[in-house]
This record gives C-alpha cells, sequence and structure tokens, in this order.
C-alpha cells in the first residue's frame, strides 16, 4: 500500500473513530448491560496486552500504569457527575461531555502526533522510536483507566435498578 494511501485510509478511521466516541459521550443515552459489559472486556483485555508489552519496556509500564491510575480516579469523577434518570421508555444516563471529550482529543491528538514526527526523519532523532514513548501510553492508560472505572460504574448502576413493567397500550 502506498503511502497516501496508507494516510487517507489511517485518517478516515481515526475521524471515524473520533466521531464514535464524541457520540457516545454527548447526551442521554439509554443504559445497557450487555454493552458495558463489552467495553469493559475490550479495555480489559487491551490493557492486559499493552501491560505485557511493558513487561520487555518498563518506561512503557510506568507511563501506562501512571496513566491507569489517573483514569480510574477520573472515572470517579465522571461517574459523580453523570446523571441518571429514569422513565417510561427505560433507564437512561447522561455522562459528562467535558471528561470524555477531553480524554479522547487528547489520545487522538498524542497519537497524530507520534505518527507525524515519525513520518518526520529530522524530527525522529529527537522521539522515541514507534511503540516506545511512555508519554503516549501514559495518555492511553489515562483514557484507559477512565473507561475500566466508568464502564464497571455503568455495569453496577444497571444492576441497582430494577426491570420497568412492561408498556401496554391502551
Amino acid at each position: 500500500m502506498n503511502r497516501p494511501v496508507f494516510f487517507i485510509v489511517f485518517g478516515a478511521l481515526m475521524a471515524w473513530s473520533v466521531y464514535r466516541r464524541f457520540r457516545r459521550n454527548i447526551g442521554r443515552q439509554q443504559l445497557r448491560p450487555r454493552r458495558a459489559i463489552v467495553r469493559l472486556a475490550i479495555v480489559c483485555i487491551a490493557s492486559v496486552l499493552i501491560a505485557l508489552l511493558g513487561l520487555q519496556f518498563p518506561r512503557i509500564l510506568v507511563g501506562f500504569g501512571g496513566g491507569l491510575l489517573c483514569g480510574a480516579a477520573l472515572g470517579f469523577v465522571g461517574l459523580k457527575l453523570t446523571r441518571f434518570d429514569t422513565t417510561d421508555e427505560g433507564h437512561f444516563y447522561t455522562p459528562d461531555t467535558r471528561i470524555g471529550v477531553a480524554l479522547s482529543l487528547l489520545l487522538a491528538g498524542r497519537l497524530i502526533y507520534r505518527i507525524v514526527v515519525l513520518n518526520d526523519a529530522a524530527l525522529t532523532s529527537n522521539h522515541p522510536p514507534p511503540m516506545h514513548s511512555p508519554l503516549t501510553f501514559l495518555i492511553a492508560g489515562l483514557t484507559f483507566g477512565y473507561y475500566l472505572v466508568y464502564s464497571i460504574g455503568l455495569f453496577v448502576h444497571t444492576h441497582d435498578k430494577k426491570p420497568l413493567p412492561p408498556v401496554t397500550s391502551v
């Protein structure tokens, strides 16, 4: 695959994932326990894989671990700022948009920055090689820690709710 096509495809995928993340962080959403479990499983698996990579490179592990701890703290703040409500239509939550959007922009911005830096030969001498930047892994850990705690909180909150009686039409 030639270079311009790669950047166009990668840019489109990045834009699509940022758009999806923004949509997930904005507005009222229905509480769905299965979605919380799937999100939690994916983030856990990815975290374990990154931690295993970090065993070979301790600086990565320190960055990722520090990010996980700070992100977990942000997750508790995010849960505290989330509004939960129940209507005849179901159980809903409205996440605080500031934290989710800020984390998404921070991670996307860092990844774009690393791609630009690593593709410019003049800049690469002053930066760590691919997959060796503790700052990038700190930001990834921040995002992962936030979503780990937030997904667990949503899952716990869904089990606090009793199922709504079926709506009958007259």
